[in-house]
């Protein structure tokens, strides 16, 4: 991630740390997103409007993850699936979401916390904490989203091919 990193979000939730630590990791928080915000907008033509328009704000911030799904159908058809939950806990308030991308030519996975003694992408503790969408070129996008294991999923996809859809 390149503004919204595992080490500045571990960072931000420090208890004991100073306040001027505190306030320090506060305003470098606020220029990753204003940066961000900036080259995010310059892809409102190359998403979706119904993508570009959900995560134009938090997107699926403190969402669980359910279920990351890749479909191989050759070597130049990979296309990669999140299904996502507001409220695991309360099903009848629940809403659940995919996100899908297609035609992905690029797929990297990372996990930066070594130390956690759960397993990665464990059902109880993988909240979605950000993601980020940046231009690689005139075609092509890369999106990477962070979870609160540490687990970071990066793919590269073409411009217009990510979808969204609610399933309840």
């Amino acid at each position: 991630m390149k503004y919204f990193s595992y080490d500045l979000h571990l960072a931000q939730n420090m208890d004991n740390i100073s306040e001027e630590e505190s306030n320090r990791n506060n305003l470098q928080w606020i220029k990753c997103f204003i940066k961000y915000s900036e080259i995010f907008e310059t892809l409102t033509n190359r998403l979706p409007h119904d993508v570009f328009e959900h995560f134009y704000s938090w997107g699926f911030h403190d969402y669980r993850l359910i279920k990351m799904e890749m479909k191989h159908e050759s070597l130049l058809n990979l296309s990669v699936h999140f299904t996502v939950s507001s409220d695991v806990e309360n099903i009848e308030n629940e809403k659940l979401w995919v996100l899908s991308f297609q035609n992905v030519s690029f797929y990297n996975y990372n996990h930066y916390n070594f130390d956690n003694q759960e397993s990665v992408f464990h059902r109880e503790i993988d909240d979605w904490l950000y993601q980020e969408f940046l231009p690689i070129d005139q075609s092509k996008i890369s999106f990477e989203v962070l979870f609160s294991s540490g687990g970071n999923v990066l793919l590269h996809f073409p411009d217009k091919s990510v979808t969204i859809k609610r399933i309840k």
